[in-house]
């Protein structure tokens, strides 16, 4: 999937001429840098809106009604490396012969689609709101058979995985230790978590709160029961490093 790609679909959902989604898009790069370039309206939405980032159904609350996030997610999967990530995990799950998998933080539903393609029994879980209906619209068009579990509070999950995908998500949760332990329990014995997170040097919509995480992550992954089985390096350096954590239980 590539940008023109992503921005094809956008159009076609929104049933609007596609020039008009790539001049819109043009627009945020010509104004903005950085590697996704439509996370600068995300992240002026939410300052703007003052969030109280310790309220969990205001966070969620956010999270249900931007309409930023469906252009912002699918710029950033049409990227190398993101696609990249995505890749490596589903290596790294068939390697584990892992089978049953749930994508927590599922936004655009893109990686359970690419699951799903791979032969896993995939399930997408997020937020209910604009960016999923979207990412449920484009399940319905893949027509892949993806399981949903739509989040209304921090412990959602009811059934247990061989592995959990949880990329950008535990910076934007109010109690990462909490989502951490509760991901946890609802992985099997043999199953693998497989993490991306930035704490801190991220953009506004990582909370503030959870910024001392990004010395004591790993402290806080064996706190919660994990033990860290491989750390591989993604993309960027220095303060804008990109880890794939990939964990299991604690032995």
């Amino acid at each position: 999937m590539n940008l023109n790609e992503s921005l094809k679909e956008i159009a076609e959902y929104l049933n609007i001429e596609f020039e008009s989604v790539l001049n819109d898009y043009n627009n945020v790069k010509e104004k903005f840098p950085g590697f996704v370039k439509w996370s600068n309206l995300s992240a002026e939405e939410w300052e703007k809106k003052q969030i109280d980032q310790t309220n969990v159904q205001e966070v969620m609350e956010f999270y249900r009604q931007t309409p930023n996030y469906i252009f912002e997610l699918m710029e950033y999967h049409s990227t190398n490396s993101k696609q990249e990530l995505s890749n490596t995990v589903i290596q790294l799950a068939k390697q584990n012969n892992l089978k049953k998998i749930i994508d927590f933080g599922a936004g655009i539903c893109q990686d359970s689609i690419i699951a799903s393609m791979n032969g896993f029994e995939a399930t997408a879980a997020d937020i209910p709101g604009k960016t999923f209906d979207f990412g449920k619209w484009r399940i319905e068009k893949y027509q892949i058979p993806v399981q949903i579990l739509e989040i209304h509070n921090e412990v959602p999950i009811e059934e247990n995985y061989d592995a959990i995908t949880c990329f950008e998500v535990l910076q934007h949760v109010v109690s990462p230790g909490k989502t951490l332990t509760h991901l946890k329990q609802h992985l099997n014995s043999h199953g693998r978590l497989f993490v991306t997170a930035r704490f801190r040097h991220n953009y506004s919509l990582a909370l503030q709160h959870n910024e001392y995480l990004e010395d004591v992550f790993e402290e806080l992954i064996k706190k919660c029961g994990f033990e860290v089985e491989i750390k591989r390096h993604m993309w960027g350096k220095d303060d804008k490093t990109k880890f794939l954590y990939v964990l299991k239980h604690k032995s």
